[in-house]
């Protein structure tokens, strides 16, 4: 609360005008979109939170209890370690089998390839404009300076470790696309990417060569 204007009988008092910007600073506040945009619900997740929770929730409860092999488990005298882990392996395997429904790969795959484009236009205007002041020899070839943003970076190596298949899918776009609108051969980028999940991932040395290797052109026989 802003510090009172003025103190009336023991209470203290706000203009309209002041507290009204104060409810409306409030509303637009972190918490104040929070709220918003609440499911409304006991556990005051966002609606988009809510529906995981309850897509889980109700999956979960179909493992656990309408499979009679999992419910039989819940008898004290067949409860122990092993048991257990039995059913939480399965109910983590069908988490992990629906991470496409939690983050959608057609949309993470599409902002991949607009966030790495648009850090390669960045690149290529800045390295146009130092050719322009510096000039470059006849017959030089082109030494490309391409980079991506940390974020981005970061992205892309969660995009491949979770998805490979996809991952691998929409960098042959960015290739494709580098290629086309400014003559990038599809090398340069592979080594871009590959360098800056290198730099900013999380991606083992084997994982990493292994799955770049697989974007790399194929070597051109005599």
């Amino acid at each position: 609360m802003p510090q009172p204007q003025a103190t009336v009988g023991g209470r203290d008092q706000w203009a309209r005008a002041v507290a009204d910007d104060w409810v409306e600073a409030r509303r637009r506040s972190r918490e104040g979109v929070r709220t918003v945009m609440s499911a409304g619900d006991r556990d005051e997740l966002s609606r988009g939170a809510a529906e995981v929770r309850d897509h889980f929730a109700a999956d979960f409860h179909g493992t656990l209890w309408e499979r009679p092999d999992v419910r039989k488990r819940w008898v004290l005298r067949a409860r122990n370690e092993g048991s257990v882990r039995e059913v939480s392996d399965a109910l983590t395997w069908t988490v992990a089998v629906s991470l496409d429904r939690i983050l959608p790969t057609e949309f993470l795959g599409s902002t991949v390839v607009d966030a790495v484009l648009h850090s390669f236009a960045d690149a290529v205007e800045m390295d146009c404009n130092k050719e322009s002041r510096e000039g470059s020899g006849p017959g030089e070839e082109k030494v490309w300076m391409l980079y991506v943003s940390r974020s981005v970076a970061a992205m892309l190596d969660w995009f491949i470790r979770h998805h490979p298949e996809s991952a691998h899918h929409y960098i042959g776009e960015i290739m494709h696309a580098a290629h086309r609108q400014w003559e990038i051969p599809a090398e340069e980028t592979v080594r871009t990417l590959c360098t800056a999940v290198s730099m900013d991932g999380k991606m083992s040395d084997e994982d990493r060569k292994t799955f770049f290797a697989l974007l790399a052109p194929p070597a051109k026989t005599a």
